[in-house]
C-alpha cells in the first residue's frame, strides 16, 4: 500500500493539517512529507486480523498501551485485562469471524477506519438492547473505529457500529411492511 503524505494547508510554515491518501490528488499540489502513522497502520490492522480474526488474544499486550481505554458501544473498558477480555468474548460469540478494512486515514496521533465484519454466531451477543443467543446465525455489519496513539500503541478507541442491522440480521426484531 503506498502512500503519499501532503500538507492540506499551509506548506511553508509546518503549521497545516496533515492527511494521506493512496496517491496525491495533482489538484491539491501539496509537497511529500514522510508517512508517520504507517506504523500505526499495521498496529490496527495487527489489532483486526490478528486478534480479532485469528483469536490471538495474547497479541493485545503488545498493541495496546497498559493504560488503554475502548469507548464501545454499551460501555466504556479501561485496562489490558479489560481488551483482552474484549477479545475473549468475540471468540465465545463468534465461531467465525472475518473483517474487512475498506479505508484508512490519520493525522499526527489519531487513525480512523472504515470496516465491515462478518461473523457466524456461537453463543450469546450483548449489545445496548439486551443479550441474544445467536448460534448458528450470520451477521454482516459496518463500522468505524477511531484510535489515539501514545508511544506507537493503542491507547484509546472509540467504536460506532450498525446494531440496528445486527439485530434484523438475527431475527430478532421483524421489520414491518413499508406504509406508503
Amino acid at each position: 500500500m503506498n502512500r503519499t503524505w501532503f500538507n492540506l494547508l499551509d506548506g511553508e510554515s509546518g503549521c497545516g493539517k496533515f492527511a494521506f491518501c493512496r496517491t496525491l490528488p495533482r489538484s491539491l499540489g501539496g509537497r511529500q512529507l514522510t508517512d508517520p502513522s504507517s506504523v500505526h497502520e499495521r498496529l490496527v490492522r495487527r489489532y483486526f486480523h490478528e486478534v480479532f480474526d485469528q483469536g490471538k488474544v495474547d497479541v493485545v499486550e503488545e498493541l495496546f498501551h497498559p493504560q488503554c481505554v475502548m469507548h464501545r458501544p454499551g460501555g466504556t473498558v479501561d485496562g489490558l485485562d479489560a481488551v483482552r477480555g474484549v477479545a475473549e468474548h468475540r471468540k465465545e460469540t463468534y465461531a467465525q469471524f472475518k473483517t474487512e478494512i475498506h479505508d484508512v486515514f490519520g493525522s499526527a496521533d489519531r487513525l480512523v477506519a472504515r470496516l465491515s465484519h462478518r461473523g457466524v454466531g456461537c453463543g450469546i451477543w450483548r449489545s445496548r438492547f439486551g443479550s441474544y443467543d445467536v448460534s448458528g446465525k450470520t451477521v454482516t455489519w459496518d463500522a468505524i473505529a477511531i484510535f489515539r496513539f501514545d508511544n506507537d500503541r493503542i491507547i484509546e478507541e472509540w467504536v460506532t457500529r450498525d446494531e440496528l442491522g445486527m439485530i434484523l440480521q438475527f431475527g430478532l426484531v421483524k421489520q414491518t411492511p413499508e406504509v406508503r
